[in-house]
């Protein structure tokens, strides 16, 4: 420990400071200087304990912005500084896309080029949570596995004759003070191309891995009311415009947009509703693609649980 702490002291004392960096603190100093000057001046009654406060607070702005400019300098400069940094605290959970793995094959016509991201789930104190890292890294193992597995089927059932194209990428579309959420995009192109998704969640306060049924009060009937929603949304949709299309109404009940599953993808958006999402073909033609529906908060405002949706 003291060995880090000489170290660290050696590294701050041999940091290069840029010259850029000491004309501003230069002028940051003659401007604060040329401010006691002004204070100096008679004021009117009145004002001078503004033109003071006003001083007061420039100056500190001043020196704020010195301070950071030194610690991003710190920071960049200094491994153990970086390091140590990383260690402080946080409220709630931390989840983070720390590497991935990339599985590419081509034979003849057909190709895969699948990406695995590997997270790790932090608490409060920066240390792993191991339980929740393997549980999210082990659903995400799972789901690439099995797509590289259907994959390699068929280009063993084509006798590597096939055309074929799989693609999996991600982004991470929830990172709020209570949800991490990451999705993947699959698109598999053979005569035409086929689009999925799969969301993943982390409920940031638990560390736990949860689903759509774990945003709302147990025993409400929550999928009736998003359903409901959604069915309005789609008969609006079609009506302002003709080139829309949705399994609704349809001469087949069969075929006709029902109620949302338990384990339906969704998440939340930058606004802090909710969004569900459909697959390719789940409730509307192809040409129609992947589809998606924002709920507006108030419809599920009485059951769902604090602090997962916005206003």
């Amino acid at each position: 420990m003291n060995h880090n702490l000489e170290q660290i002291k050696q590294d701050y004392q041999n940091i290069k400071v840029p010259d850029s960096l000491k004309q501003k603190m230069e002028d940051s100093i003659k401007q604060a200087k040329s401010d006691m000057e002004r204070e100096k001046i008679p004021a009117r009654p009145g004002r001078r304990r503004n033109a003071l406060f006003q001083s007061w607070v420039a100056r500190g702005c001043a020196g704020v912005a010195v301070a950071a400019l030194l610690l991003t300098i710190l920071v960049n400069a200094s491994a153990p500084i970086a390091y140590a940094m990383e260690q402080i605290p946080v409220l709630g959970a931390v989840v983070k896309v720390v590497n991935f793995r990339e599985y590419k094959q081509q034979n003849g016509q057909m190709e895969a080029n699948i990406k695995v991201p590997q997270v790790r789930v932090g608490d409060e104190n920066g240390e792993v949570m191991e339980h929740a890292s393997r549980a999210l890294n082990g659903r995400i193992q799972d789901y690439t596995d099995e797509l590289i597995a259907a994959y390699e089927a068929d280009v063993k059932a084509s006798g590597g004759e096939g055309t074929q194209a799989v693609d999996l990428d991600y982004e991470v579309v929830t990172d709020n003070e209570r949800l991490f959420s990451l999705q993947f995009h699959q698109t598999v192109t053979m005569a035409g191309a086929s689009q999925s998704e799969k969301i993943y969640h982390i409920d940031k306060q638990t560390g736990n891995m949860v689903t759509l049924k774990d945003l709302f009060e147990e025993g409400t009937d929550y999928q009736a009311l998003i359903s409901e929603n959604i069915k309005q949304q789609m008969k609006e949709q079609m009506e302002q415009d003709d080139s829309k299309s949705y399994y609704l109404e349809m001469d087949t009940e069969e075929w006709n947009f029902q109620e949302i599953a338990q384990d339906v993808d969704f998440y939340v958006n930058d606004s802090g509703r909710l969004v569900i999402v459909f697959d390719e073909y789940e409730v509307a033609p192809g040409y129609m693609g992947v589809v998606s529906f924002e709920i507006p908060t108030e419809v599920v405002e009485p059951v769902v649980k604090e602090g997962y949706l916005g206003d």
